[in-house]
């Protein structure tokens, strides 16, 4: 199944998908897509980028190593990617009532510190997450 990569800049709220440069996973698409957040992109200088892997719908995303600067989180040496569905989950339990299980279980998720609740809320849209979604 073939993908395609872009950039997404979540210093906009709602993070914003950049269309150029995109890269197709047939021509090493994820490590190019990598490399140009890595040496940073025309326009979002000192931005908070990660990068979407798409199959449309948006199904992973990646969280490069530069962007520790951005969070509490340090993955040295390699991004890390998480499933779409799984970002979908634990923004839900971010959510809900404090004192429930998924809000319990969000805070001791043993995620990279890439996956802050401001960051998932910024992905909300690309994530297909309507406005004000709770449960």
């Amino acid at each position: 199944m073939s993908s395609m990569y872009r950039i997404l800049c979540l210093s906009h709220d709602p993070a914003i998908v950049i269309e150029h440069p995109e890269f197709h996973s047939g021509s090493n698409g994820r490590e190019l897509a990598e490399a140009v957040v890595l040496r940073g992109i025309e326009g979002h200088k000192g931005c908070d980028l990660l990068i979407g892997r798409y199959s449309y719908p948006l199904i992973e995303v990646g969280c490069p190593d530069r962007t520790r600067e951005h969070v509490g989180g340090y993955h040295p040496h390699h991004t890390v990617w998480v499933d779409a569905i799984w970002l979908k989950l634990l923004y839900l339990a971010q959510r809900a009532p404090k004192d429930s299980p998924e809000r319990q279980l969000a805070e001791r998720a043993p995620m990279p510190g890439c996956w802050t609740p401001e960051r998932l809320h910024c992905l909300r849209t690309e994530l297909d997450l309507a406005e004000g979604t709770t449960q």
